[in-house]
């Protein structure tokens, strides 16, 4: 049988043409592996700038949120265990009878305000992986449910909705080109609305109005509930107690039947 013949210019033609091929394929998967890895650095860093700027957020609004959440636990310990309301909202003196009444809505007011300008400033930015985010974000959407739900006897109950077209009516424009962009009304300024613009007091009738409920203690379910919310987001955003002292933070039992057959204490002025 005669021997074939093989071009080596062939051979080495082939052999280059399988290398070039393989060489064509590695090179793709390289280059899908780098856009896949750039990709996801890309990623990576726009999550840690969102993160970054959500966390800067939560530092600049940290302060007035504490405070309004202070302002409304007190108040609403202050009803239910010294009978402040009690003692103050009919006492035959009008400007201790309004501060009674206006000064208890206004608290509600102003922490529902707060919480909307955490969660304008907050809605295009992820709040990261990070715990205390997270947690801080659903502390306050549990206030903001115990306020809104059926399930809580008691006045003060605020849909969602409504709690925030009254977070809406009481914000006021900084004007500022960096840092937070608004705040909250001041109270002098919200008595002064409630008593010269009436679209503005219609919001606030029906709360007033339940302030007289309050005084009764006929309901406390929903204000004890929402207390140990507020002292819950507290806890978090002063857990070492820097701002607010321990002993300005004590809880109402949930179970509040025995403080009441027992009778409150002497009220004070809050």
């Amino acid at each position: 049988m005669a021997a074939v013949s093989v071009d080596p210019e062939l051979i080495v033609a082939a052999a280059s043409a399988v290398i070039s091929l393989g060489a064509a394929g590695f090179s793709a998967r390289a280059n899908a592996r780098a856009k896949e890895q750039d990709f996801e650095l890309r990623r990576r860093a726009k999550a840690e700038d969102a993160a970054v700027v959500a966390q800067r957020i939560l530092h600049q609004y940290r302060d007035p949120l504490l405070d309004a959440a202070q302002t409304l636990q007190s108040r609403s310990y202050n009803i239910v265990a010294n009978a402040y309301l009690g003692s103050y909202l009919h006492c035959g003196n009008p400007e201790e009878e309004r501060y009674a009444r206006d000064y208890t809505v206004f608290a509600v007011a102003e922490y529902l305000t707060w919480v909307e300008i955490v969660r304008r400033e907050l809605r295009f930015h992820d709040v990261g992986e990070e715990g205390g985010n997270r947690r801080l974000m659903a502390l306050l959407m549990q206030t903001q449910l115990t306020i809104q739900s059926d399930k809580l006897q008691g006045p003060f109950r605020i849909f969602r909705g409504h709690q925030r077209a009254i977070a809406e009516l009481m914000m006021v424009p900084t004007g500022a080109p960096e840092g937070p962009r608004n705040e909250c009304l001041g109270y002098a300024s919200f008595c002064d609305k409630l008593d010269e613009d009436p679209d503005f007091a219609t919001w606030f009738e029906r709360m007033r109005r339940e302030v007289d409920v309050l005084a009764r203690r006929d309901y406390d379910g929903r204000l004890v509930r929402l207390q140990n919310d507020l002292v819950d987001l507290i806890d978090h955003l002063d857990p070492k107690y820097v701002r607010i002292p321990e002993n300005f933070r004590s809880r109402l039992p949930l179970g509040d039947a025995a403080l009441t057959a027992a009778g409150p204490p002497a009220p004070r002025r809050a």
